[in-house]
């Protein structure tokens, strides 16, 4: 099978630091090609990967995530634009978009969902619909819920969970004394959240965020660090910005527990299966993918309150790292995302003949 896989044009694959989508897509296409499938990425010029790479734009021209909101909504219509009719002049039998664009060409294709359920990305996917040519992938099952919820008239055709490489991340029984959170500086993923919890449940907190952008910074500055500077003394806080995916890996195999303090309904997280797979517990905020997840009292906790949380921290001692660690190996690891997909792009050129 030739498989044209369409990838965001903002971050390298696989991306050195943050990029949830971009770690997802290295994945779909390693697993693809290390099965046998032939398979054309678009996506930046410093990509990395096995397969065929036909990069969008030269490095010298290359505007990033930091530029104008219109500068980036135009070179993502151009870039999609451009795979699309280079993806039909390479003769794919089915294009996986990661964009969510409009096809430019009368080819079987696959939307996998990465945002949540707006008004916005709904209609998107309702338009798109209209044209039998496209099929969508939630990444949960609170996902799909919540799109349908607001229309039903996307052409759904599975839900596959995202993944880890559980074959390259290895887990830790012996845990270090300190919790930990990973994530971006926005409200949505509530970091002082987190710091209450700590704090008030008198553990030390490490946080990894990726604070790049500009109201991420005000947003930090401003809602977050309040907080921090209330911390008490006698607890061990560390902060690290930005930090390259082998510290973050680190941090996870040495974290007794990681605060997944989503204060949305996060479409997946992939927070908590690179947290178990390195066999730390999660505690969640029962949101989202969470339940989907967490496996609650064997893995991690499920909890509706601030006040859950704290107390779930008291028993997170009762989490084996062995049930985290066979968790991600069962339902999360590379290759089951992989043979999904796989099912999902067969189930379409079936019907297609």
């Amino acid at each position: 099978m030739r498989i044209g896989v369409i990838a965001p044009p903002w971050i390298q694959i696989p991306p050195p630091k943050y990029g949830g989508i971009e770690l997802v897509v290295y994945h779909l296409v390693e697993g693809l090609t290390a099965m046998g499938e032939e398979v054309i990425l678009f996506g930046p010029q410093e990509c990395e990967v096995s397969c065929k790479l036909i990069p969008y734009i030269e490095n010298d021209a290359y505007i990033g995530l930091d530029s104008s909101e219109n500068e980036k909504m135009l070179v993502a219509e151009l870039s999609a634009k451009y795979a699309y009719a280079m993806a039909a002049c390479e003769g794919v039998d089915i294009i996986h978009d990661h964009t969510l664009s409009f096809p430019m060409v009368d080819i079987p294709t696959v939307h996998t969902l990465h945002g949540p359920a707006t008004e916005g990305s709904v209609k998107r996917c309702v338009d798109l619909s209209k044209n039998k040519i496209n099929h969508f992938v939630s990444i949960s099952e609170k996902q799909m819920a919540l799109y349908n919820k607001i229309h039903s008239g996307i052409n759904f055709v599975s839900t596959v969970h995202n993944c880890v490489d559980v074959n390259q991340i290895e887990w830790k029984k012996d845990k270090e004394d300190f919790f930990l959170f990973v994530g971006r500086a926005n409200w949505e993923k509530g970091l002082d959240l987190a710091i209450r919890v700590a704090s008030k449940a008198g553990v030390n907190l490490v946080m990894a965020v990726k604070m790049t952008e500009d109201f991420e910074k005000k947003f930090f500055r401003d809602e977050i660090m309040p907080w921090i500077d209330k911390y008490p003394n006698h607890l061990f806080f560390q902060f690290h910005k930005e930090i390259p995916r082998h510290m973050i890996v680190d941090l996870y195999q040495r974290a007794k527990c990681t605060l997944f303090t989503s204060q949305w309904e996060e479409p997946f997280g992939l927070v908590m299966i690179e947290s178990m797979a390195c066999g730390t517990p999660v505690i969640a905020l029962n949101r989202g993918a969470a339940p989907e997840v967490i496996e609650n009292g064997k893995t991690g906790f499920i909890v509706n309150t601030e006040e859950e949380m704290i107390k779930a921290t008291k028993k997170i001692d009762k989490i084996k790292a062995e049930d985290c660690r066979k968790r991600v190996e069962d339902m999360f690891s590379r290759e089951t995302m992989t043979k999904r997909y796989l099912e999902v792009y067969k189930n379409i050129l079936a019907k297609k003949r």
